[in-house]
């Protein structure tokens, strides 16, 4: 079990004697610390609380919540979610001292949760802490947070985390049991970061409706090529929603949808602009097409994707591969390969996206069984100095020998990592050592790079 902060700025002088009772009785350490982050549960702040409120009248605590719609745990499994969690406690760690005192306290609210709380030291100057300066505190935390675990956090999963800083304060009461005084200000606490996670859904729901109503959504392109010689085999198609916005990237754009309940709105108005763009690329090239796993589930996609094609000349089945992306978990695999089967009856063909990416995408392939599959760029980032993803990528080349699937590196950058995936074999790749996404253009710009 960690211990990484036993001992820290986390824990306040007192607390020793407490030390060397859990030193004699370890099972102790199971009911009153994290396993995971090592933080002391919220019940451990009663000491300190009792004290402050003899001493002052009123304590203010904060709670951080990290929000459940992140996703993280449901697409990455537990260990994933589990790692943020102690990210977000070494961020708490690295700001005490700046947004924090040394002489707050940090506690997690509940063993193994989704939120911590921080016991904030008297101020120094008043009897206690207006509501604005409390608040105020709030958001920067939050926000400092945010900033940290981003420069952290895998790029894969940064988009999927959230979190919010609530505040409260409790006010010494005599006819009111001290547990109780203390569970009520952190349900308080819990209660305002949930509410202000409701406040921006609702203005973002907003936002992404405006959106959808006036089709504000853009495709860029980012070609895929034969490694060999670098001729452009097809290309993926990349929706961006109103430039220079927060919703320019397709994470914020499919997370809010997800949260807003308006994935499917979304999935049709990409698709769409996606086919549309098709007409501006040169003749024979694939188009490769986002689509999420919640939209294959559509009950409407058979119908909807009969009636594109009639209007669409351009997007031609044999042309268009379906890129299922990870955003969301499979629950039901069984009615996914049904909905894909139908798709590939009308000539449509399947790609897999993150392949070698956790359980997840393994399970994917084995019950889809794809025509194209994308290495993750987690593999290929460090391909040309790691023997382990040399090894994995070098794996994954004999499975798709041996069962027909054409492979694509994403994320190639450097001409080393192309040199390696051209000795494994693999076949495709894109990446930013060729090009960036860009507007769909006509045949005669298309300019293959030099290789």
């Amino acid at each position: 079990m960690p211990d990484t902060h036993s001992g820290s700025s986390f824990l306040l002088g007192p607390w020793l004697e407490l030390h060397d009772v859990v030193a004699k009785h370890p099972h102790l350490r199971r009911l009153l610390f994290d396993p995971v982050t090592g933080l002391p549960t919220a019940p451990l702040l009663f000491p300190r609380i009792e004290s402050l409120l003899e001493e002052r009248g009123e304590i203010s605590l904060l709670c951080l919540n990290v929000m459940k719609y992140s996703k993280i745990e449901e697409i990455y499994e537990w260990e994933v979610f589990d790692e943020v969690m102690r990210e977000v406690a070494a961020s708490l760690e690295r700001i005490t001292g700046f947004e924090l005192r040394d002489s707050d306290i940090v506690a997690e609210l509940m063993i193994s949760g989704n939120a911590l709380v921080v016991l904030l030291s008297p101020p120094r100057t008043t009897a206690g802490m207006d509501r604005e300066a409390l608040d105020e505190l709030a958001r920067r935390i939050e926000k400092r947070v945010r900033d940290d675990l981003e420069t952290v956090l895998e790029p894969a999963i940064f988009p999927k985390f959230g979190c919010y800083v609530g505040a409260a304060t409790a006010r010494r009461d005599g006819n009111v049991r001290l547990e109780r005084l203390v569970h009520m200000a952190l349900e308080d606490a819990l209660a305002d970061s949930e509410k202000r996670e409701c406040s921006d859904g609702e203005c973002r729901k907003r936002r992404l409706e405006e959106i959808l109503a006036a089709g504000a959504i853009r495709t860029l392109v980012h070609p895929i090529y034969r490694l060999s010689d670098l001729s452009i085999i097809g290309y993926e198609a990349l929706s961006r929603g109103p430039e220079a916005s927060e919703f320019e990237r397709p994470d914020k754009l499919f997370k809010v949808a997800y949260d807003a309940d308006l994935v499917l709105q979304l999935e049709r108005l990409c698709r769409s602009r996606a086919f549309e763009a098709a007409a501006s690329l040169p003749e024979g090239r694939l188009l490769f097409v986002n689509i999420e796993p919640e939209a294959v589930a559509d009950p409407e996609l058979r119908d909807i994707m009969l009636g594109t094609l009639g209007e669409s000349e351009e997007a031609e089945p044999s042309r268009v591969v379906f890129e299922i992306t990870e955003r969301t978990a499979v629950e039901d695999f069984a009615a996914f390969r049904a909905t894909l089967e139908y798709l590939r009856t009308l000539g449509f063909r399947i790609a897999i996206d993150d392949g070698g990416a956790g359980y997840g995408s393994m399970q994917c392939i084995a019950e889809v069984r794809p025509e194209w599959l994308k290495i993750d760029i987690s593999l290929i980032r460090d391909v040309d100095t790691d023997e382990v993803c040399r090894a994995l990528v070098g794996t994954l080349v004999t499975f798709a020998e041996r069962t027909g699937v054409k492979l694509i590196a994403e994320g190639i950058e450097r001409a080393d990592q192309l040199a390696v995936l051209r000795g494994l074999g693999v076949e495709f790749g894109q990446g930013f050592l060729f090009c960036r996404p860009q507007l769909p253009y006509p045949a005669d710009e298309d300019v293959t790079p030099a290789s």
